[in-house]
């Protein structure tokens, strides 16, 4: 069998439950200090565990240095393949339907152990109209990105994801009214339930691609970290890298 973290979690569990019946997933993810859910959606091959968690559990199951050496091996050969693989990549005429931020708000709310699937549950949470929830509702519902299970909103599809580095009119619209979020949250929320900060700085334009790169990974990083355990909030990440001198290519044009 495939060295894995998959595989070695599964062997490690039914060795647990063999000595004990009543060992449960929520026993494992606690003495492994990981996210229950976390746990839950890598046994069923849903997702992989962070670089972090990797180290956390082969360090709590004392793995001998020449499995670790296999699972790296595995894990650094699928990390590229998983980053593509763990979302659904939505076409242009789809996500143009759903552009407006209540509407990946409302995917997300789908999360919550105690979601509703009623508009004034919707509105009361994100703070918009009950009208506007309906018509979202019954949207996400007809696109198949969600559906209604005894009175739960439940996803039917992993992440979503948008095409990148083409201009786009939808995913302009929706990166505006992100903007615009957060200027009501700087002036809304407590310090300690938000994070506002920026550096201005001289760069080599070259190193774009490279510093994009990075921020996408830190952004999934971030993102992988705070959706375990149970979740009870939405939140939006926005990293904003933008010039703020006249672009030298564009006046030399």
């Amino acid at each position: 069998m495939e060295m894995t973290v998959k595989n070695l979690l599964i062997q490690e569990l039914a060795k647990r439950q063999m000595r004990n019946s009543a060992y449960s997933i929520r026993a494992f993810a606690r003495d492994l200090d990981v996210g229950v859910t976390s746990l839950s959606d890598v046994l069923a091959g849903k997702r992989s565990l962070s670089k972090s968690n990797v180290q956390k559990v082969m360090e709590k199951l004392l793995i001998s240095p020449l499995v670790k050496e296999q699972i790296w091996a595995n894990y650094k050969e699928t990390a590229a393949r998983t980053e593509v693989d763990d979302r659904t990549m939505l076409d242009e005429d789809t996500f143009r339907l759903i552009a407006d931020w209540h509407y990946i708000a409302i995917l997300n709310l789908a999360k919550l152990k105690t979601n509703s699937a009623k508009p004034e549950w919707i509105a009361e949470r994100l703070n918009i109209k009950k009208e506007e929830a309906e018509v979202a509702l019954e949207r996400l519902f007809r696109l198949e990105l969600i559906k209604k299970v005894r009175g739960r909103m439940e996803r039917t599809v992993k992440p979503l994801t948008t095409s990148n580095e083409i201009p786009s009119a939808a995913i302009r619209k929706h990166h505006n009214q992100n903007l615009h979020l957060a200027e009501q949250s700087l002036h809304r929320d407590p310090v300690n339930t938000r994070e506002f900060g920026s550096v201005t700085m001289a760069v080599n334009p070259e190193k774009l691609p490279q510093a994009k790169e990075i921020l996408l990974k830190t952004r999934k990083k971030i993102a992988s970290l705070l959706e375990e355990g149970e979740v009870s909030e939405v939140y939006t990440l926005s990293f904003q890298l933008f010039p703020l001198t006249k672009l030298q290519k564009e006046s030399e044009d």
